[in-house]
């Protein structure tokens, strides 16, 4: 066995009698579809393994990282892991969002089967190794996994990693009937493709809060919403827009859609400030549930459990927990 084939060959396991053998591989640009169709299928087959959705997977290669600088160099930080048959079984990576960050931050993507402390623990050194972050305070890294996944909190626990009191949430919301759509007089509702990607971008920086006067200040937004385009499942219909009767972007939202578990995923979701408080954000996510359903959606998930999402019939299904580790 080469030098290179032993590093990356995990240790072997057995089940049912068979030595299973898990091989790690670099990323690819190729990869991001089998790694969003491995996302995909592990929820219809294990809900329970609590991975990414496909809107984060979407949004934090096709935004995050074009926002933050990191598109380029994001694909040398991802660990792919494959059985004998060249399937994925899990995956280690981060958002790409290093900006403003004291700590580096690393998600595992796991299959629908068991794993070892062994494999899990290489999961993690792999992490450390690639995506910690060293600032003034030192080189941390946070790992954001499922509250209920017990292993491998047992065994960032072992490894000296500490809990830190927030969570990141995961809301849903089943859904059979249409929603009523009431848009205040003098606005409309119109699809990506009736919109600039200057527009959109502004939007999104005032309703965010890092655009505050009348234009924005670079360019950034505009070249991310240029990019989410590109996106493999960004759909122009379902990246929906309100305008008032000047034809400015006053609230928006964007649904995905994943259609081998009839899932609706809403990513991002804003209205700018003047304009809160009118029921435009309810009418714009209203109209995106509805087209999610006209597509078969049967559930509807948004990463928040701020009170807007609970008001409208959303509960909170899940939790992330984050622990952190000074290296």
């Amino acid at each position: 066995m080469s030098e290179i084939t032993h590093e990356l060959t995990t240790k072997s396991r057995k089940k049912m009698g068979e030595i299973m053998v898990y091989t790690r591989k670099a990323y690819r640009d190729e990869d991001f579809i089998r790694i969003r169709d491995f996302l995909k299928s592990t929820l219809h087959k294990k809900p329970s393994q609590k991975n990414w959705l496909i809107d984060r997977w979407n949004f934090c290669r096709y935004f995050s990282q074009v926002m933050h600088g990191t598109f380029d160099t994001w694909p040398e930080t991802v660990g792919i892991w494959e059985d004998e048959n060249k399937d994925i079984v899990a995956v280690v990576n981060s958002e790409g969002e290093i900006i403003n960050s004291r700590a580096g931050v690393a998600f595992l993507q796991l299959g629908d089967r068991e794993f070892t402390d062994e494999f899990i623990n290489e999961l993690i050194d792999f992490a450390e190794s690639k995506l910690a972050l060293t600032t003034e305070e030192g080189t941390v890294i946070n790992f954001i996994v499922d509250e209920n996944a017990l292993k491998i909190q047992r065994l960032l626990k072992e490894r000296y990693y500490t809990l830190l009191e927030w969570k990141e949430p995961m809301s849903c919301m089943d859904v059979t009937d249409y929603f009523e759509v009431k848009v205040p007089e003098g606005f409309r509702i119109v699809n990506g493709s009736e919109v600039s990607d200057y527009h959109k971008g502004f939007a999104h920086g005032r309703a965010f809060g890092y655009y505050k006067n009348d234009a924005p200040d670079d360019a950034a937004a505009k070249h991310c919403y240029q990019s989410l385009r590109k996106a493999p499942d960004y759909i122009p219909e379902l990246d929906l827009s309100v305008l008032d009767h000047k034809g400015e972007i006053a609230s928006f939202a964007t649904i995905w859609y994943d259609d081998l578990n009839r899932i609706g995923i809403l990513e991002p979701v804003g209205t700018i400030p003047k304009y809160r408080g009118m029921g435009l954000g309810k009418a714009v996510v209203y109209e995106a549930i509805n087209r999610v359903i006209k597509k078969g959606a049967s559930r509807i998930f948004v990463g928040s459990d701020q009170q807007f999402y609970l008001s409208i019939g959303f509960v909170v299904d899940y939790y992330y927990s984050i622990w952190e580790k000074k290296l």
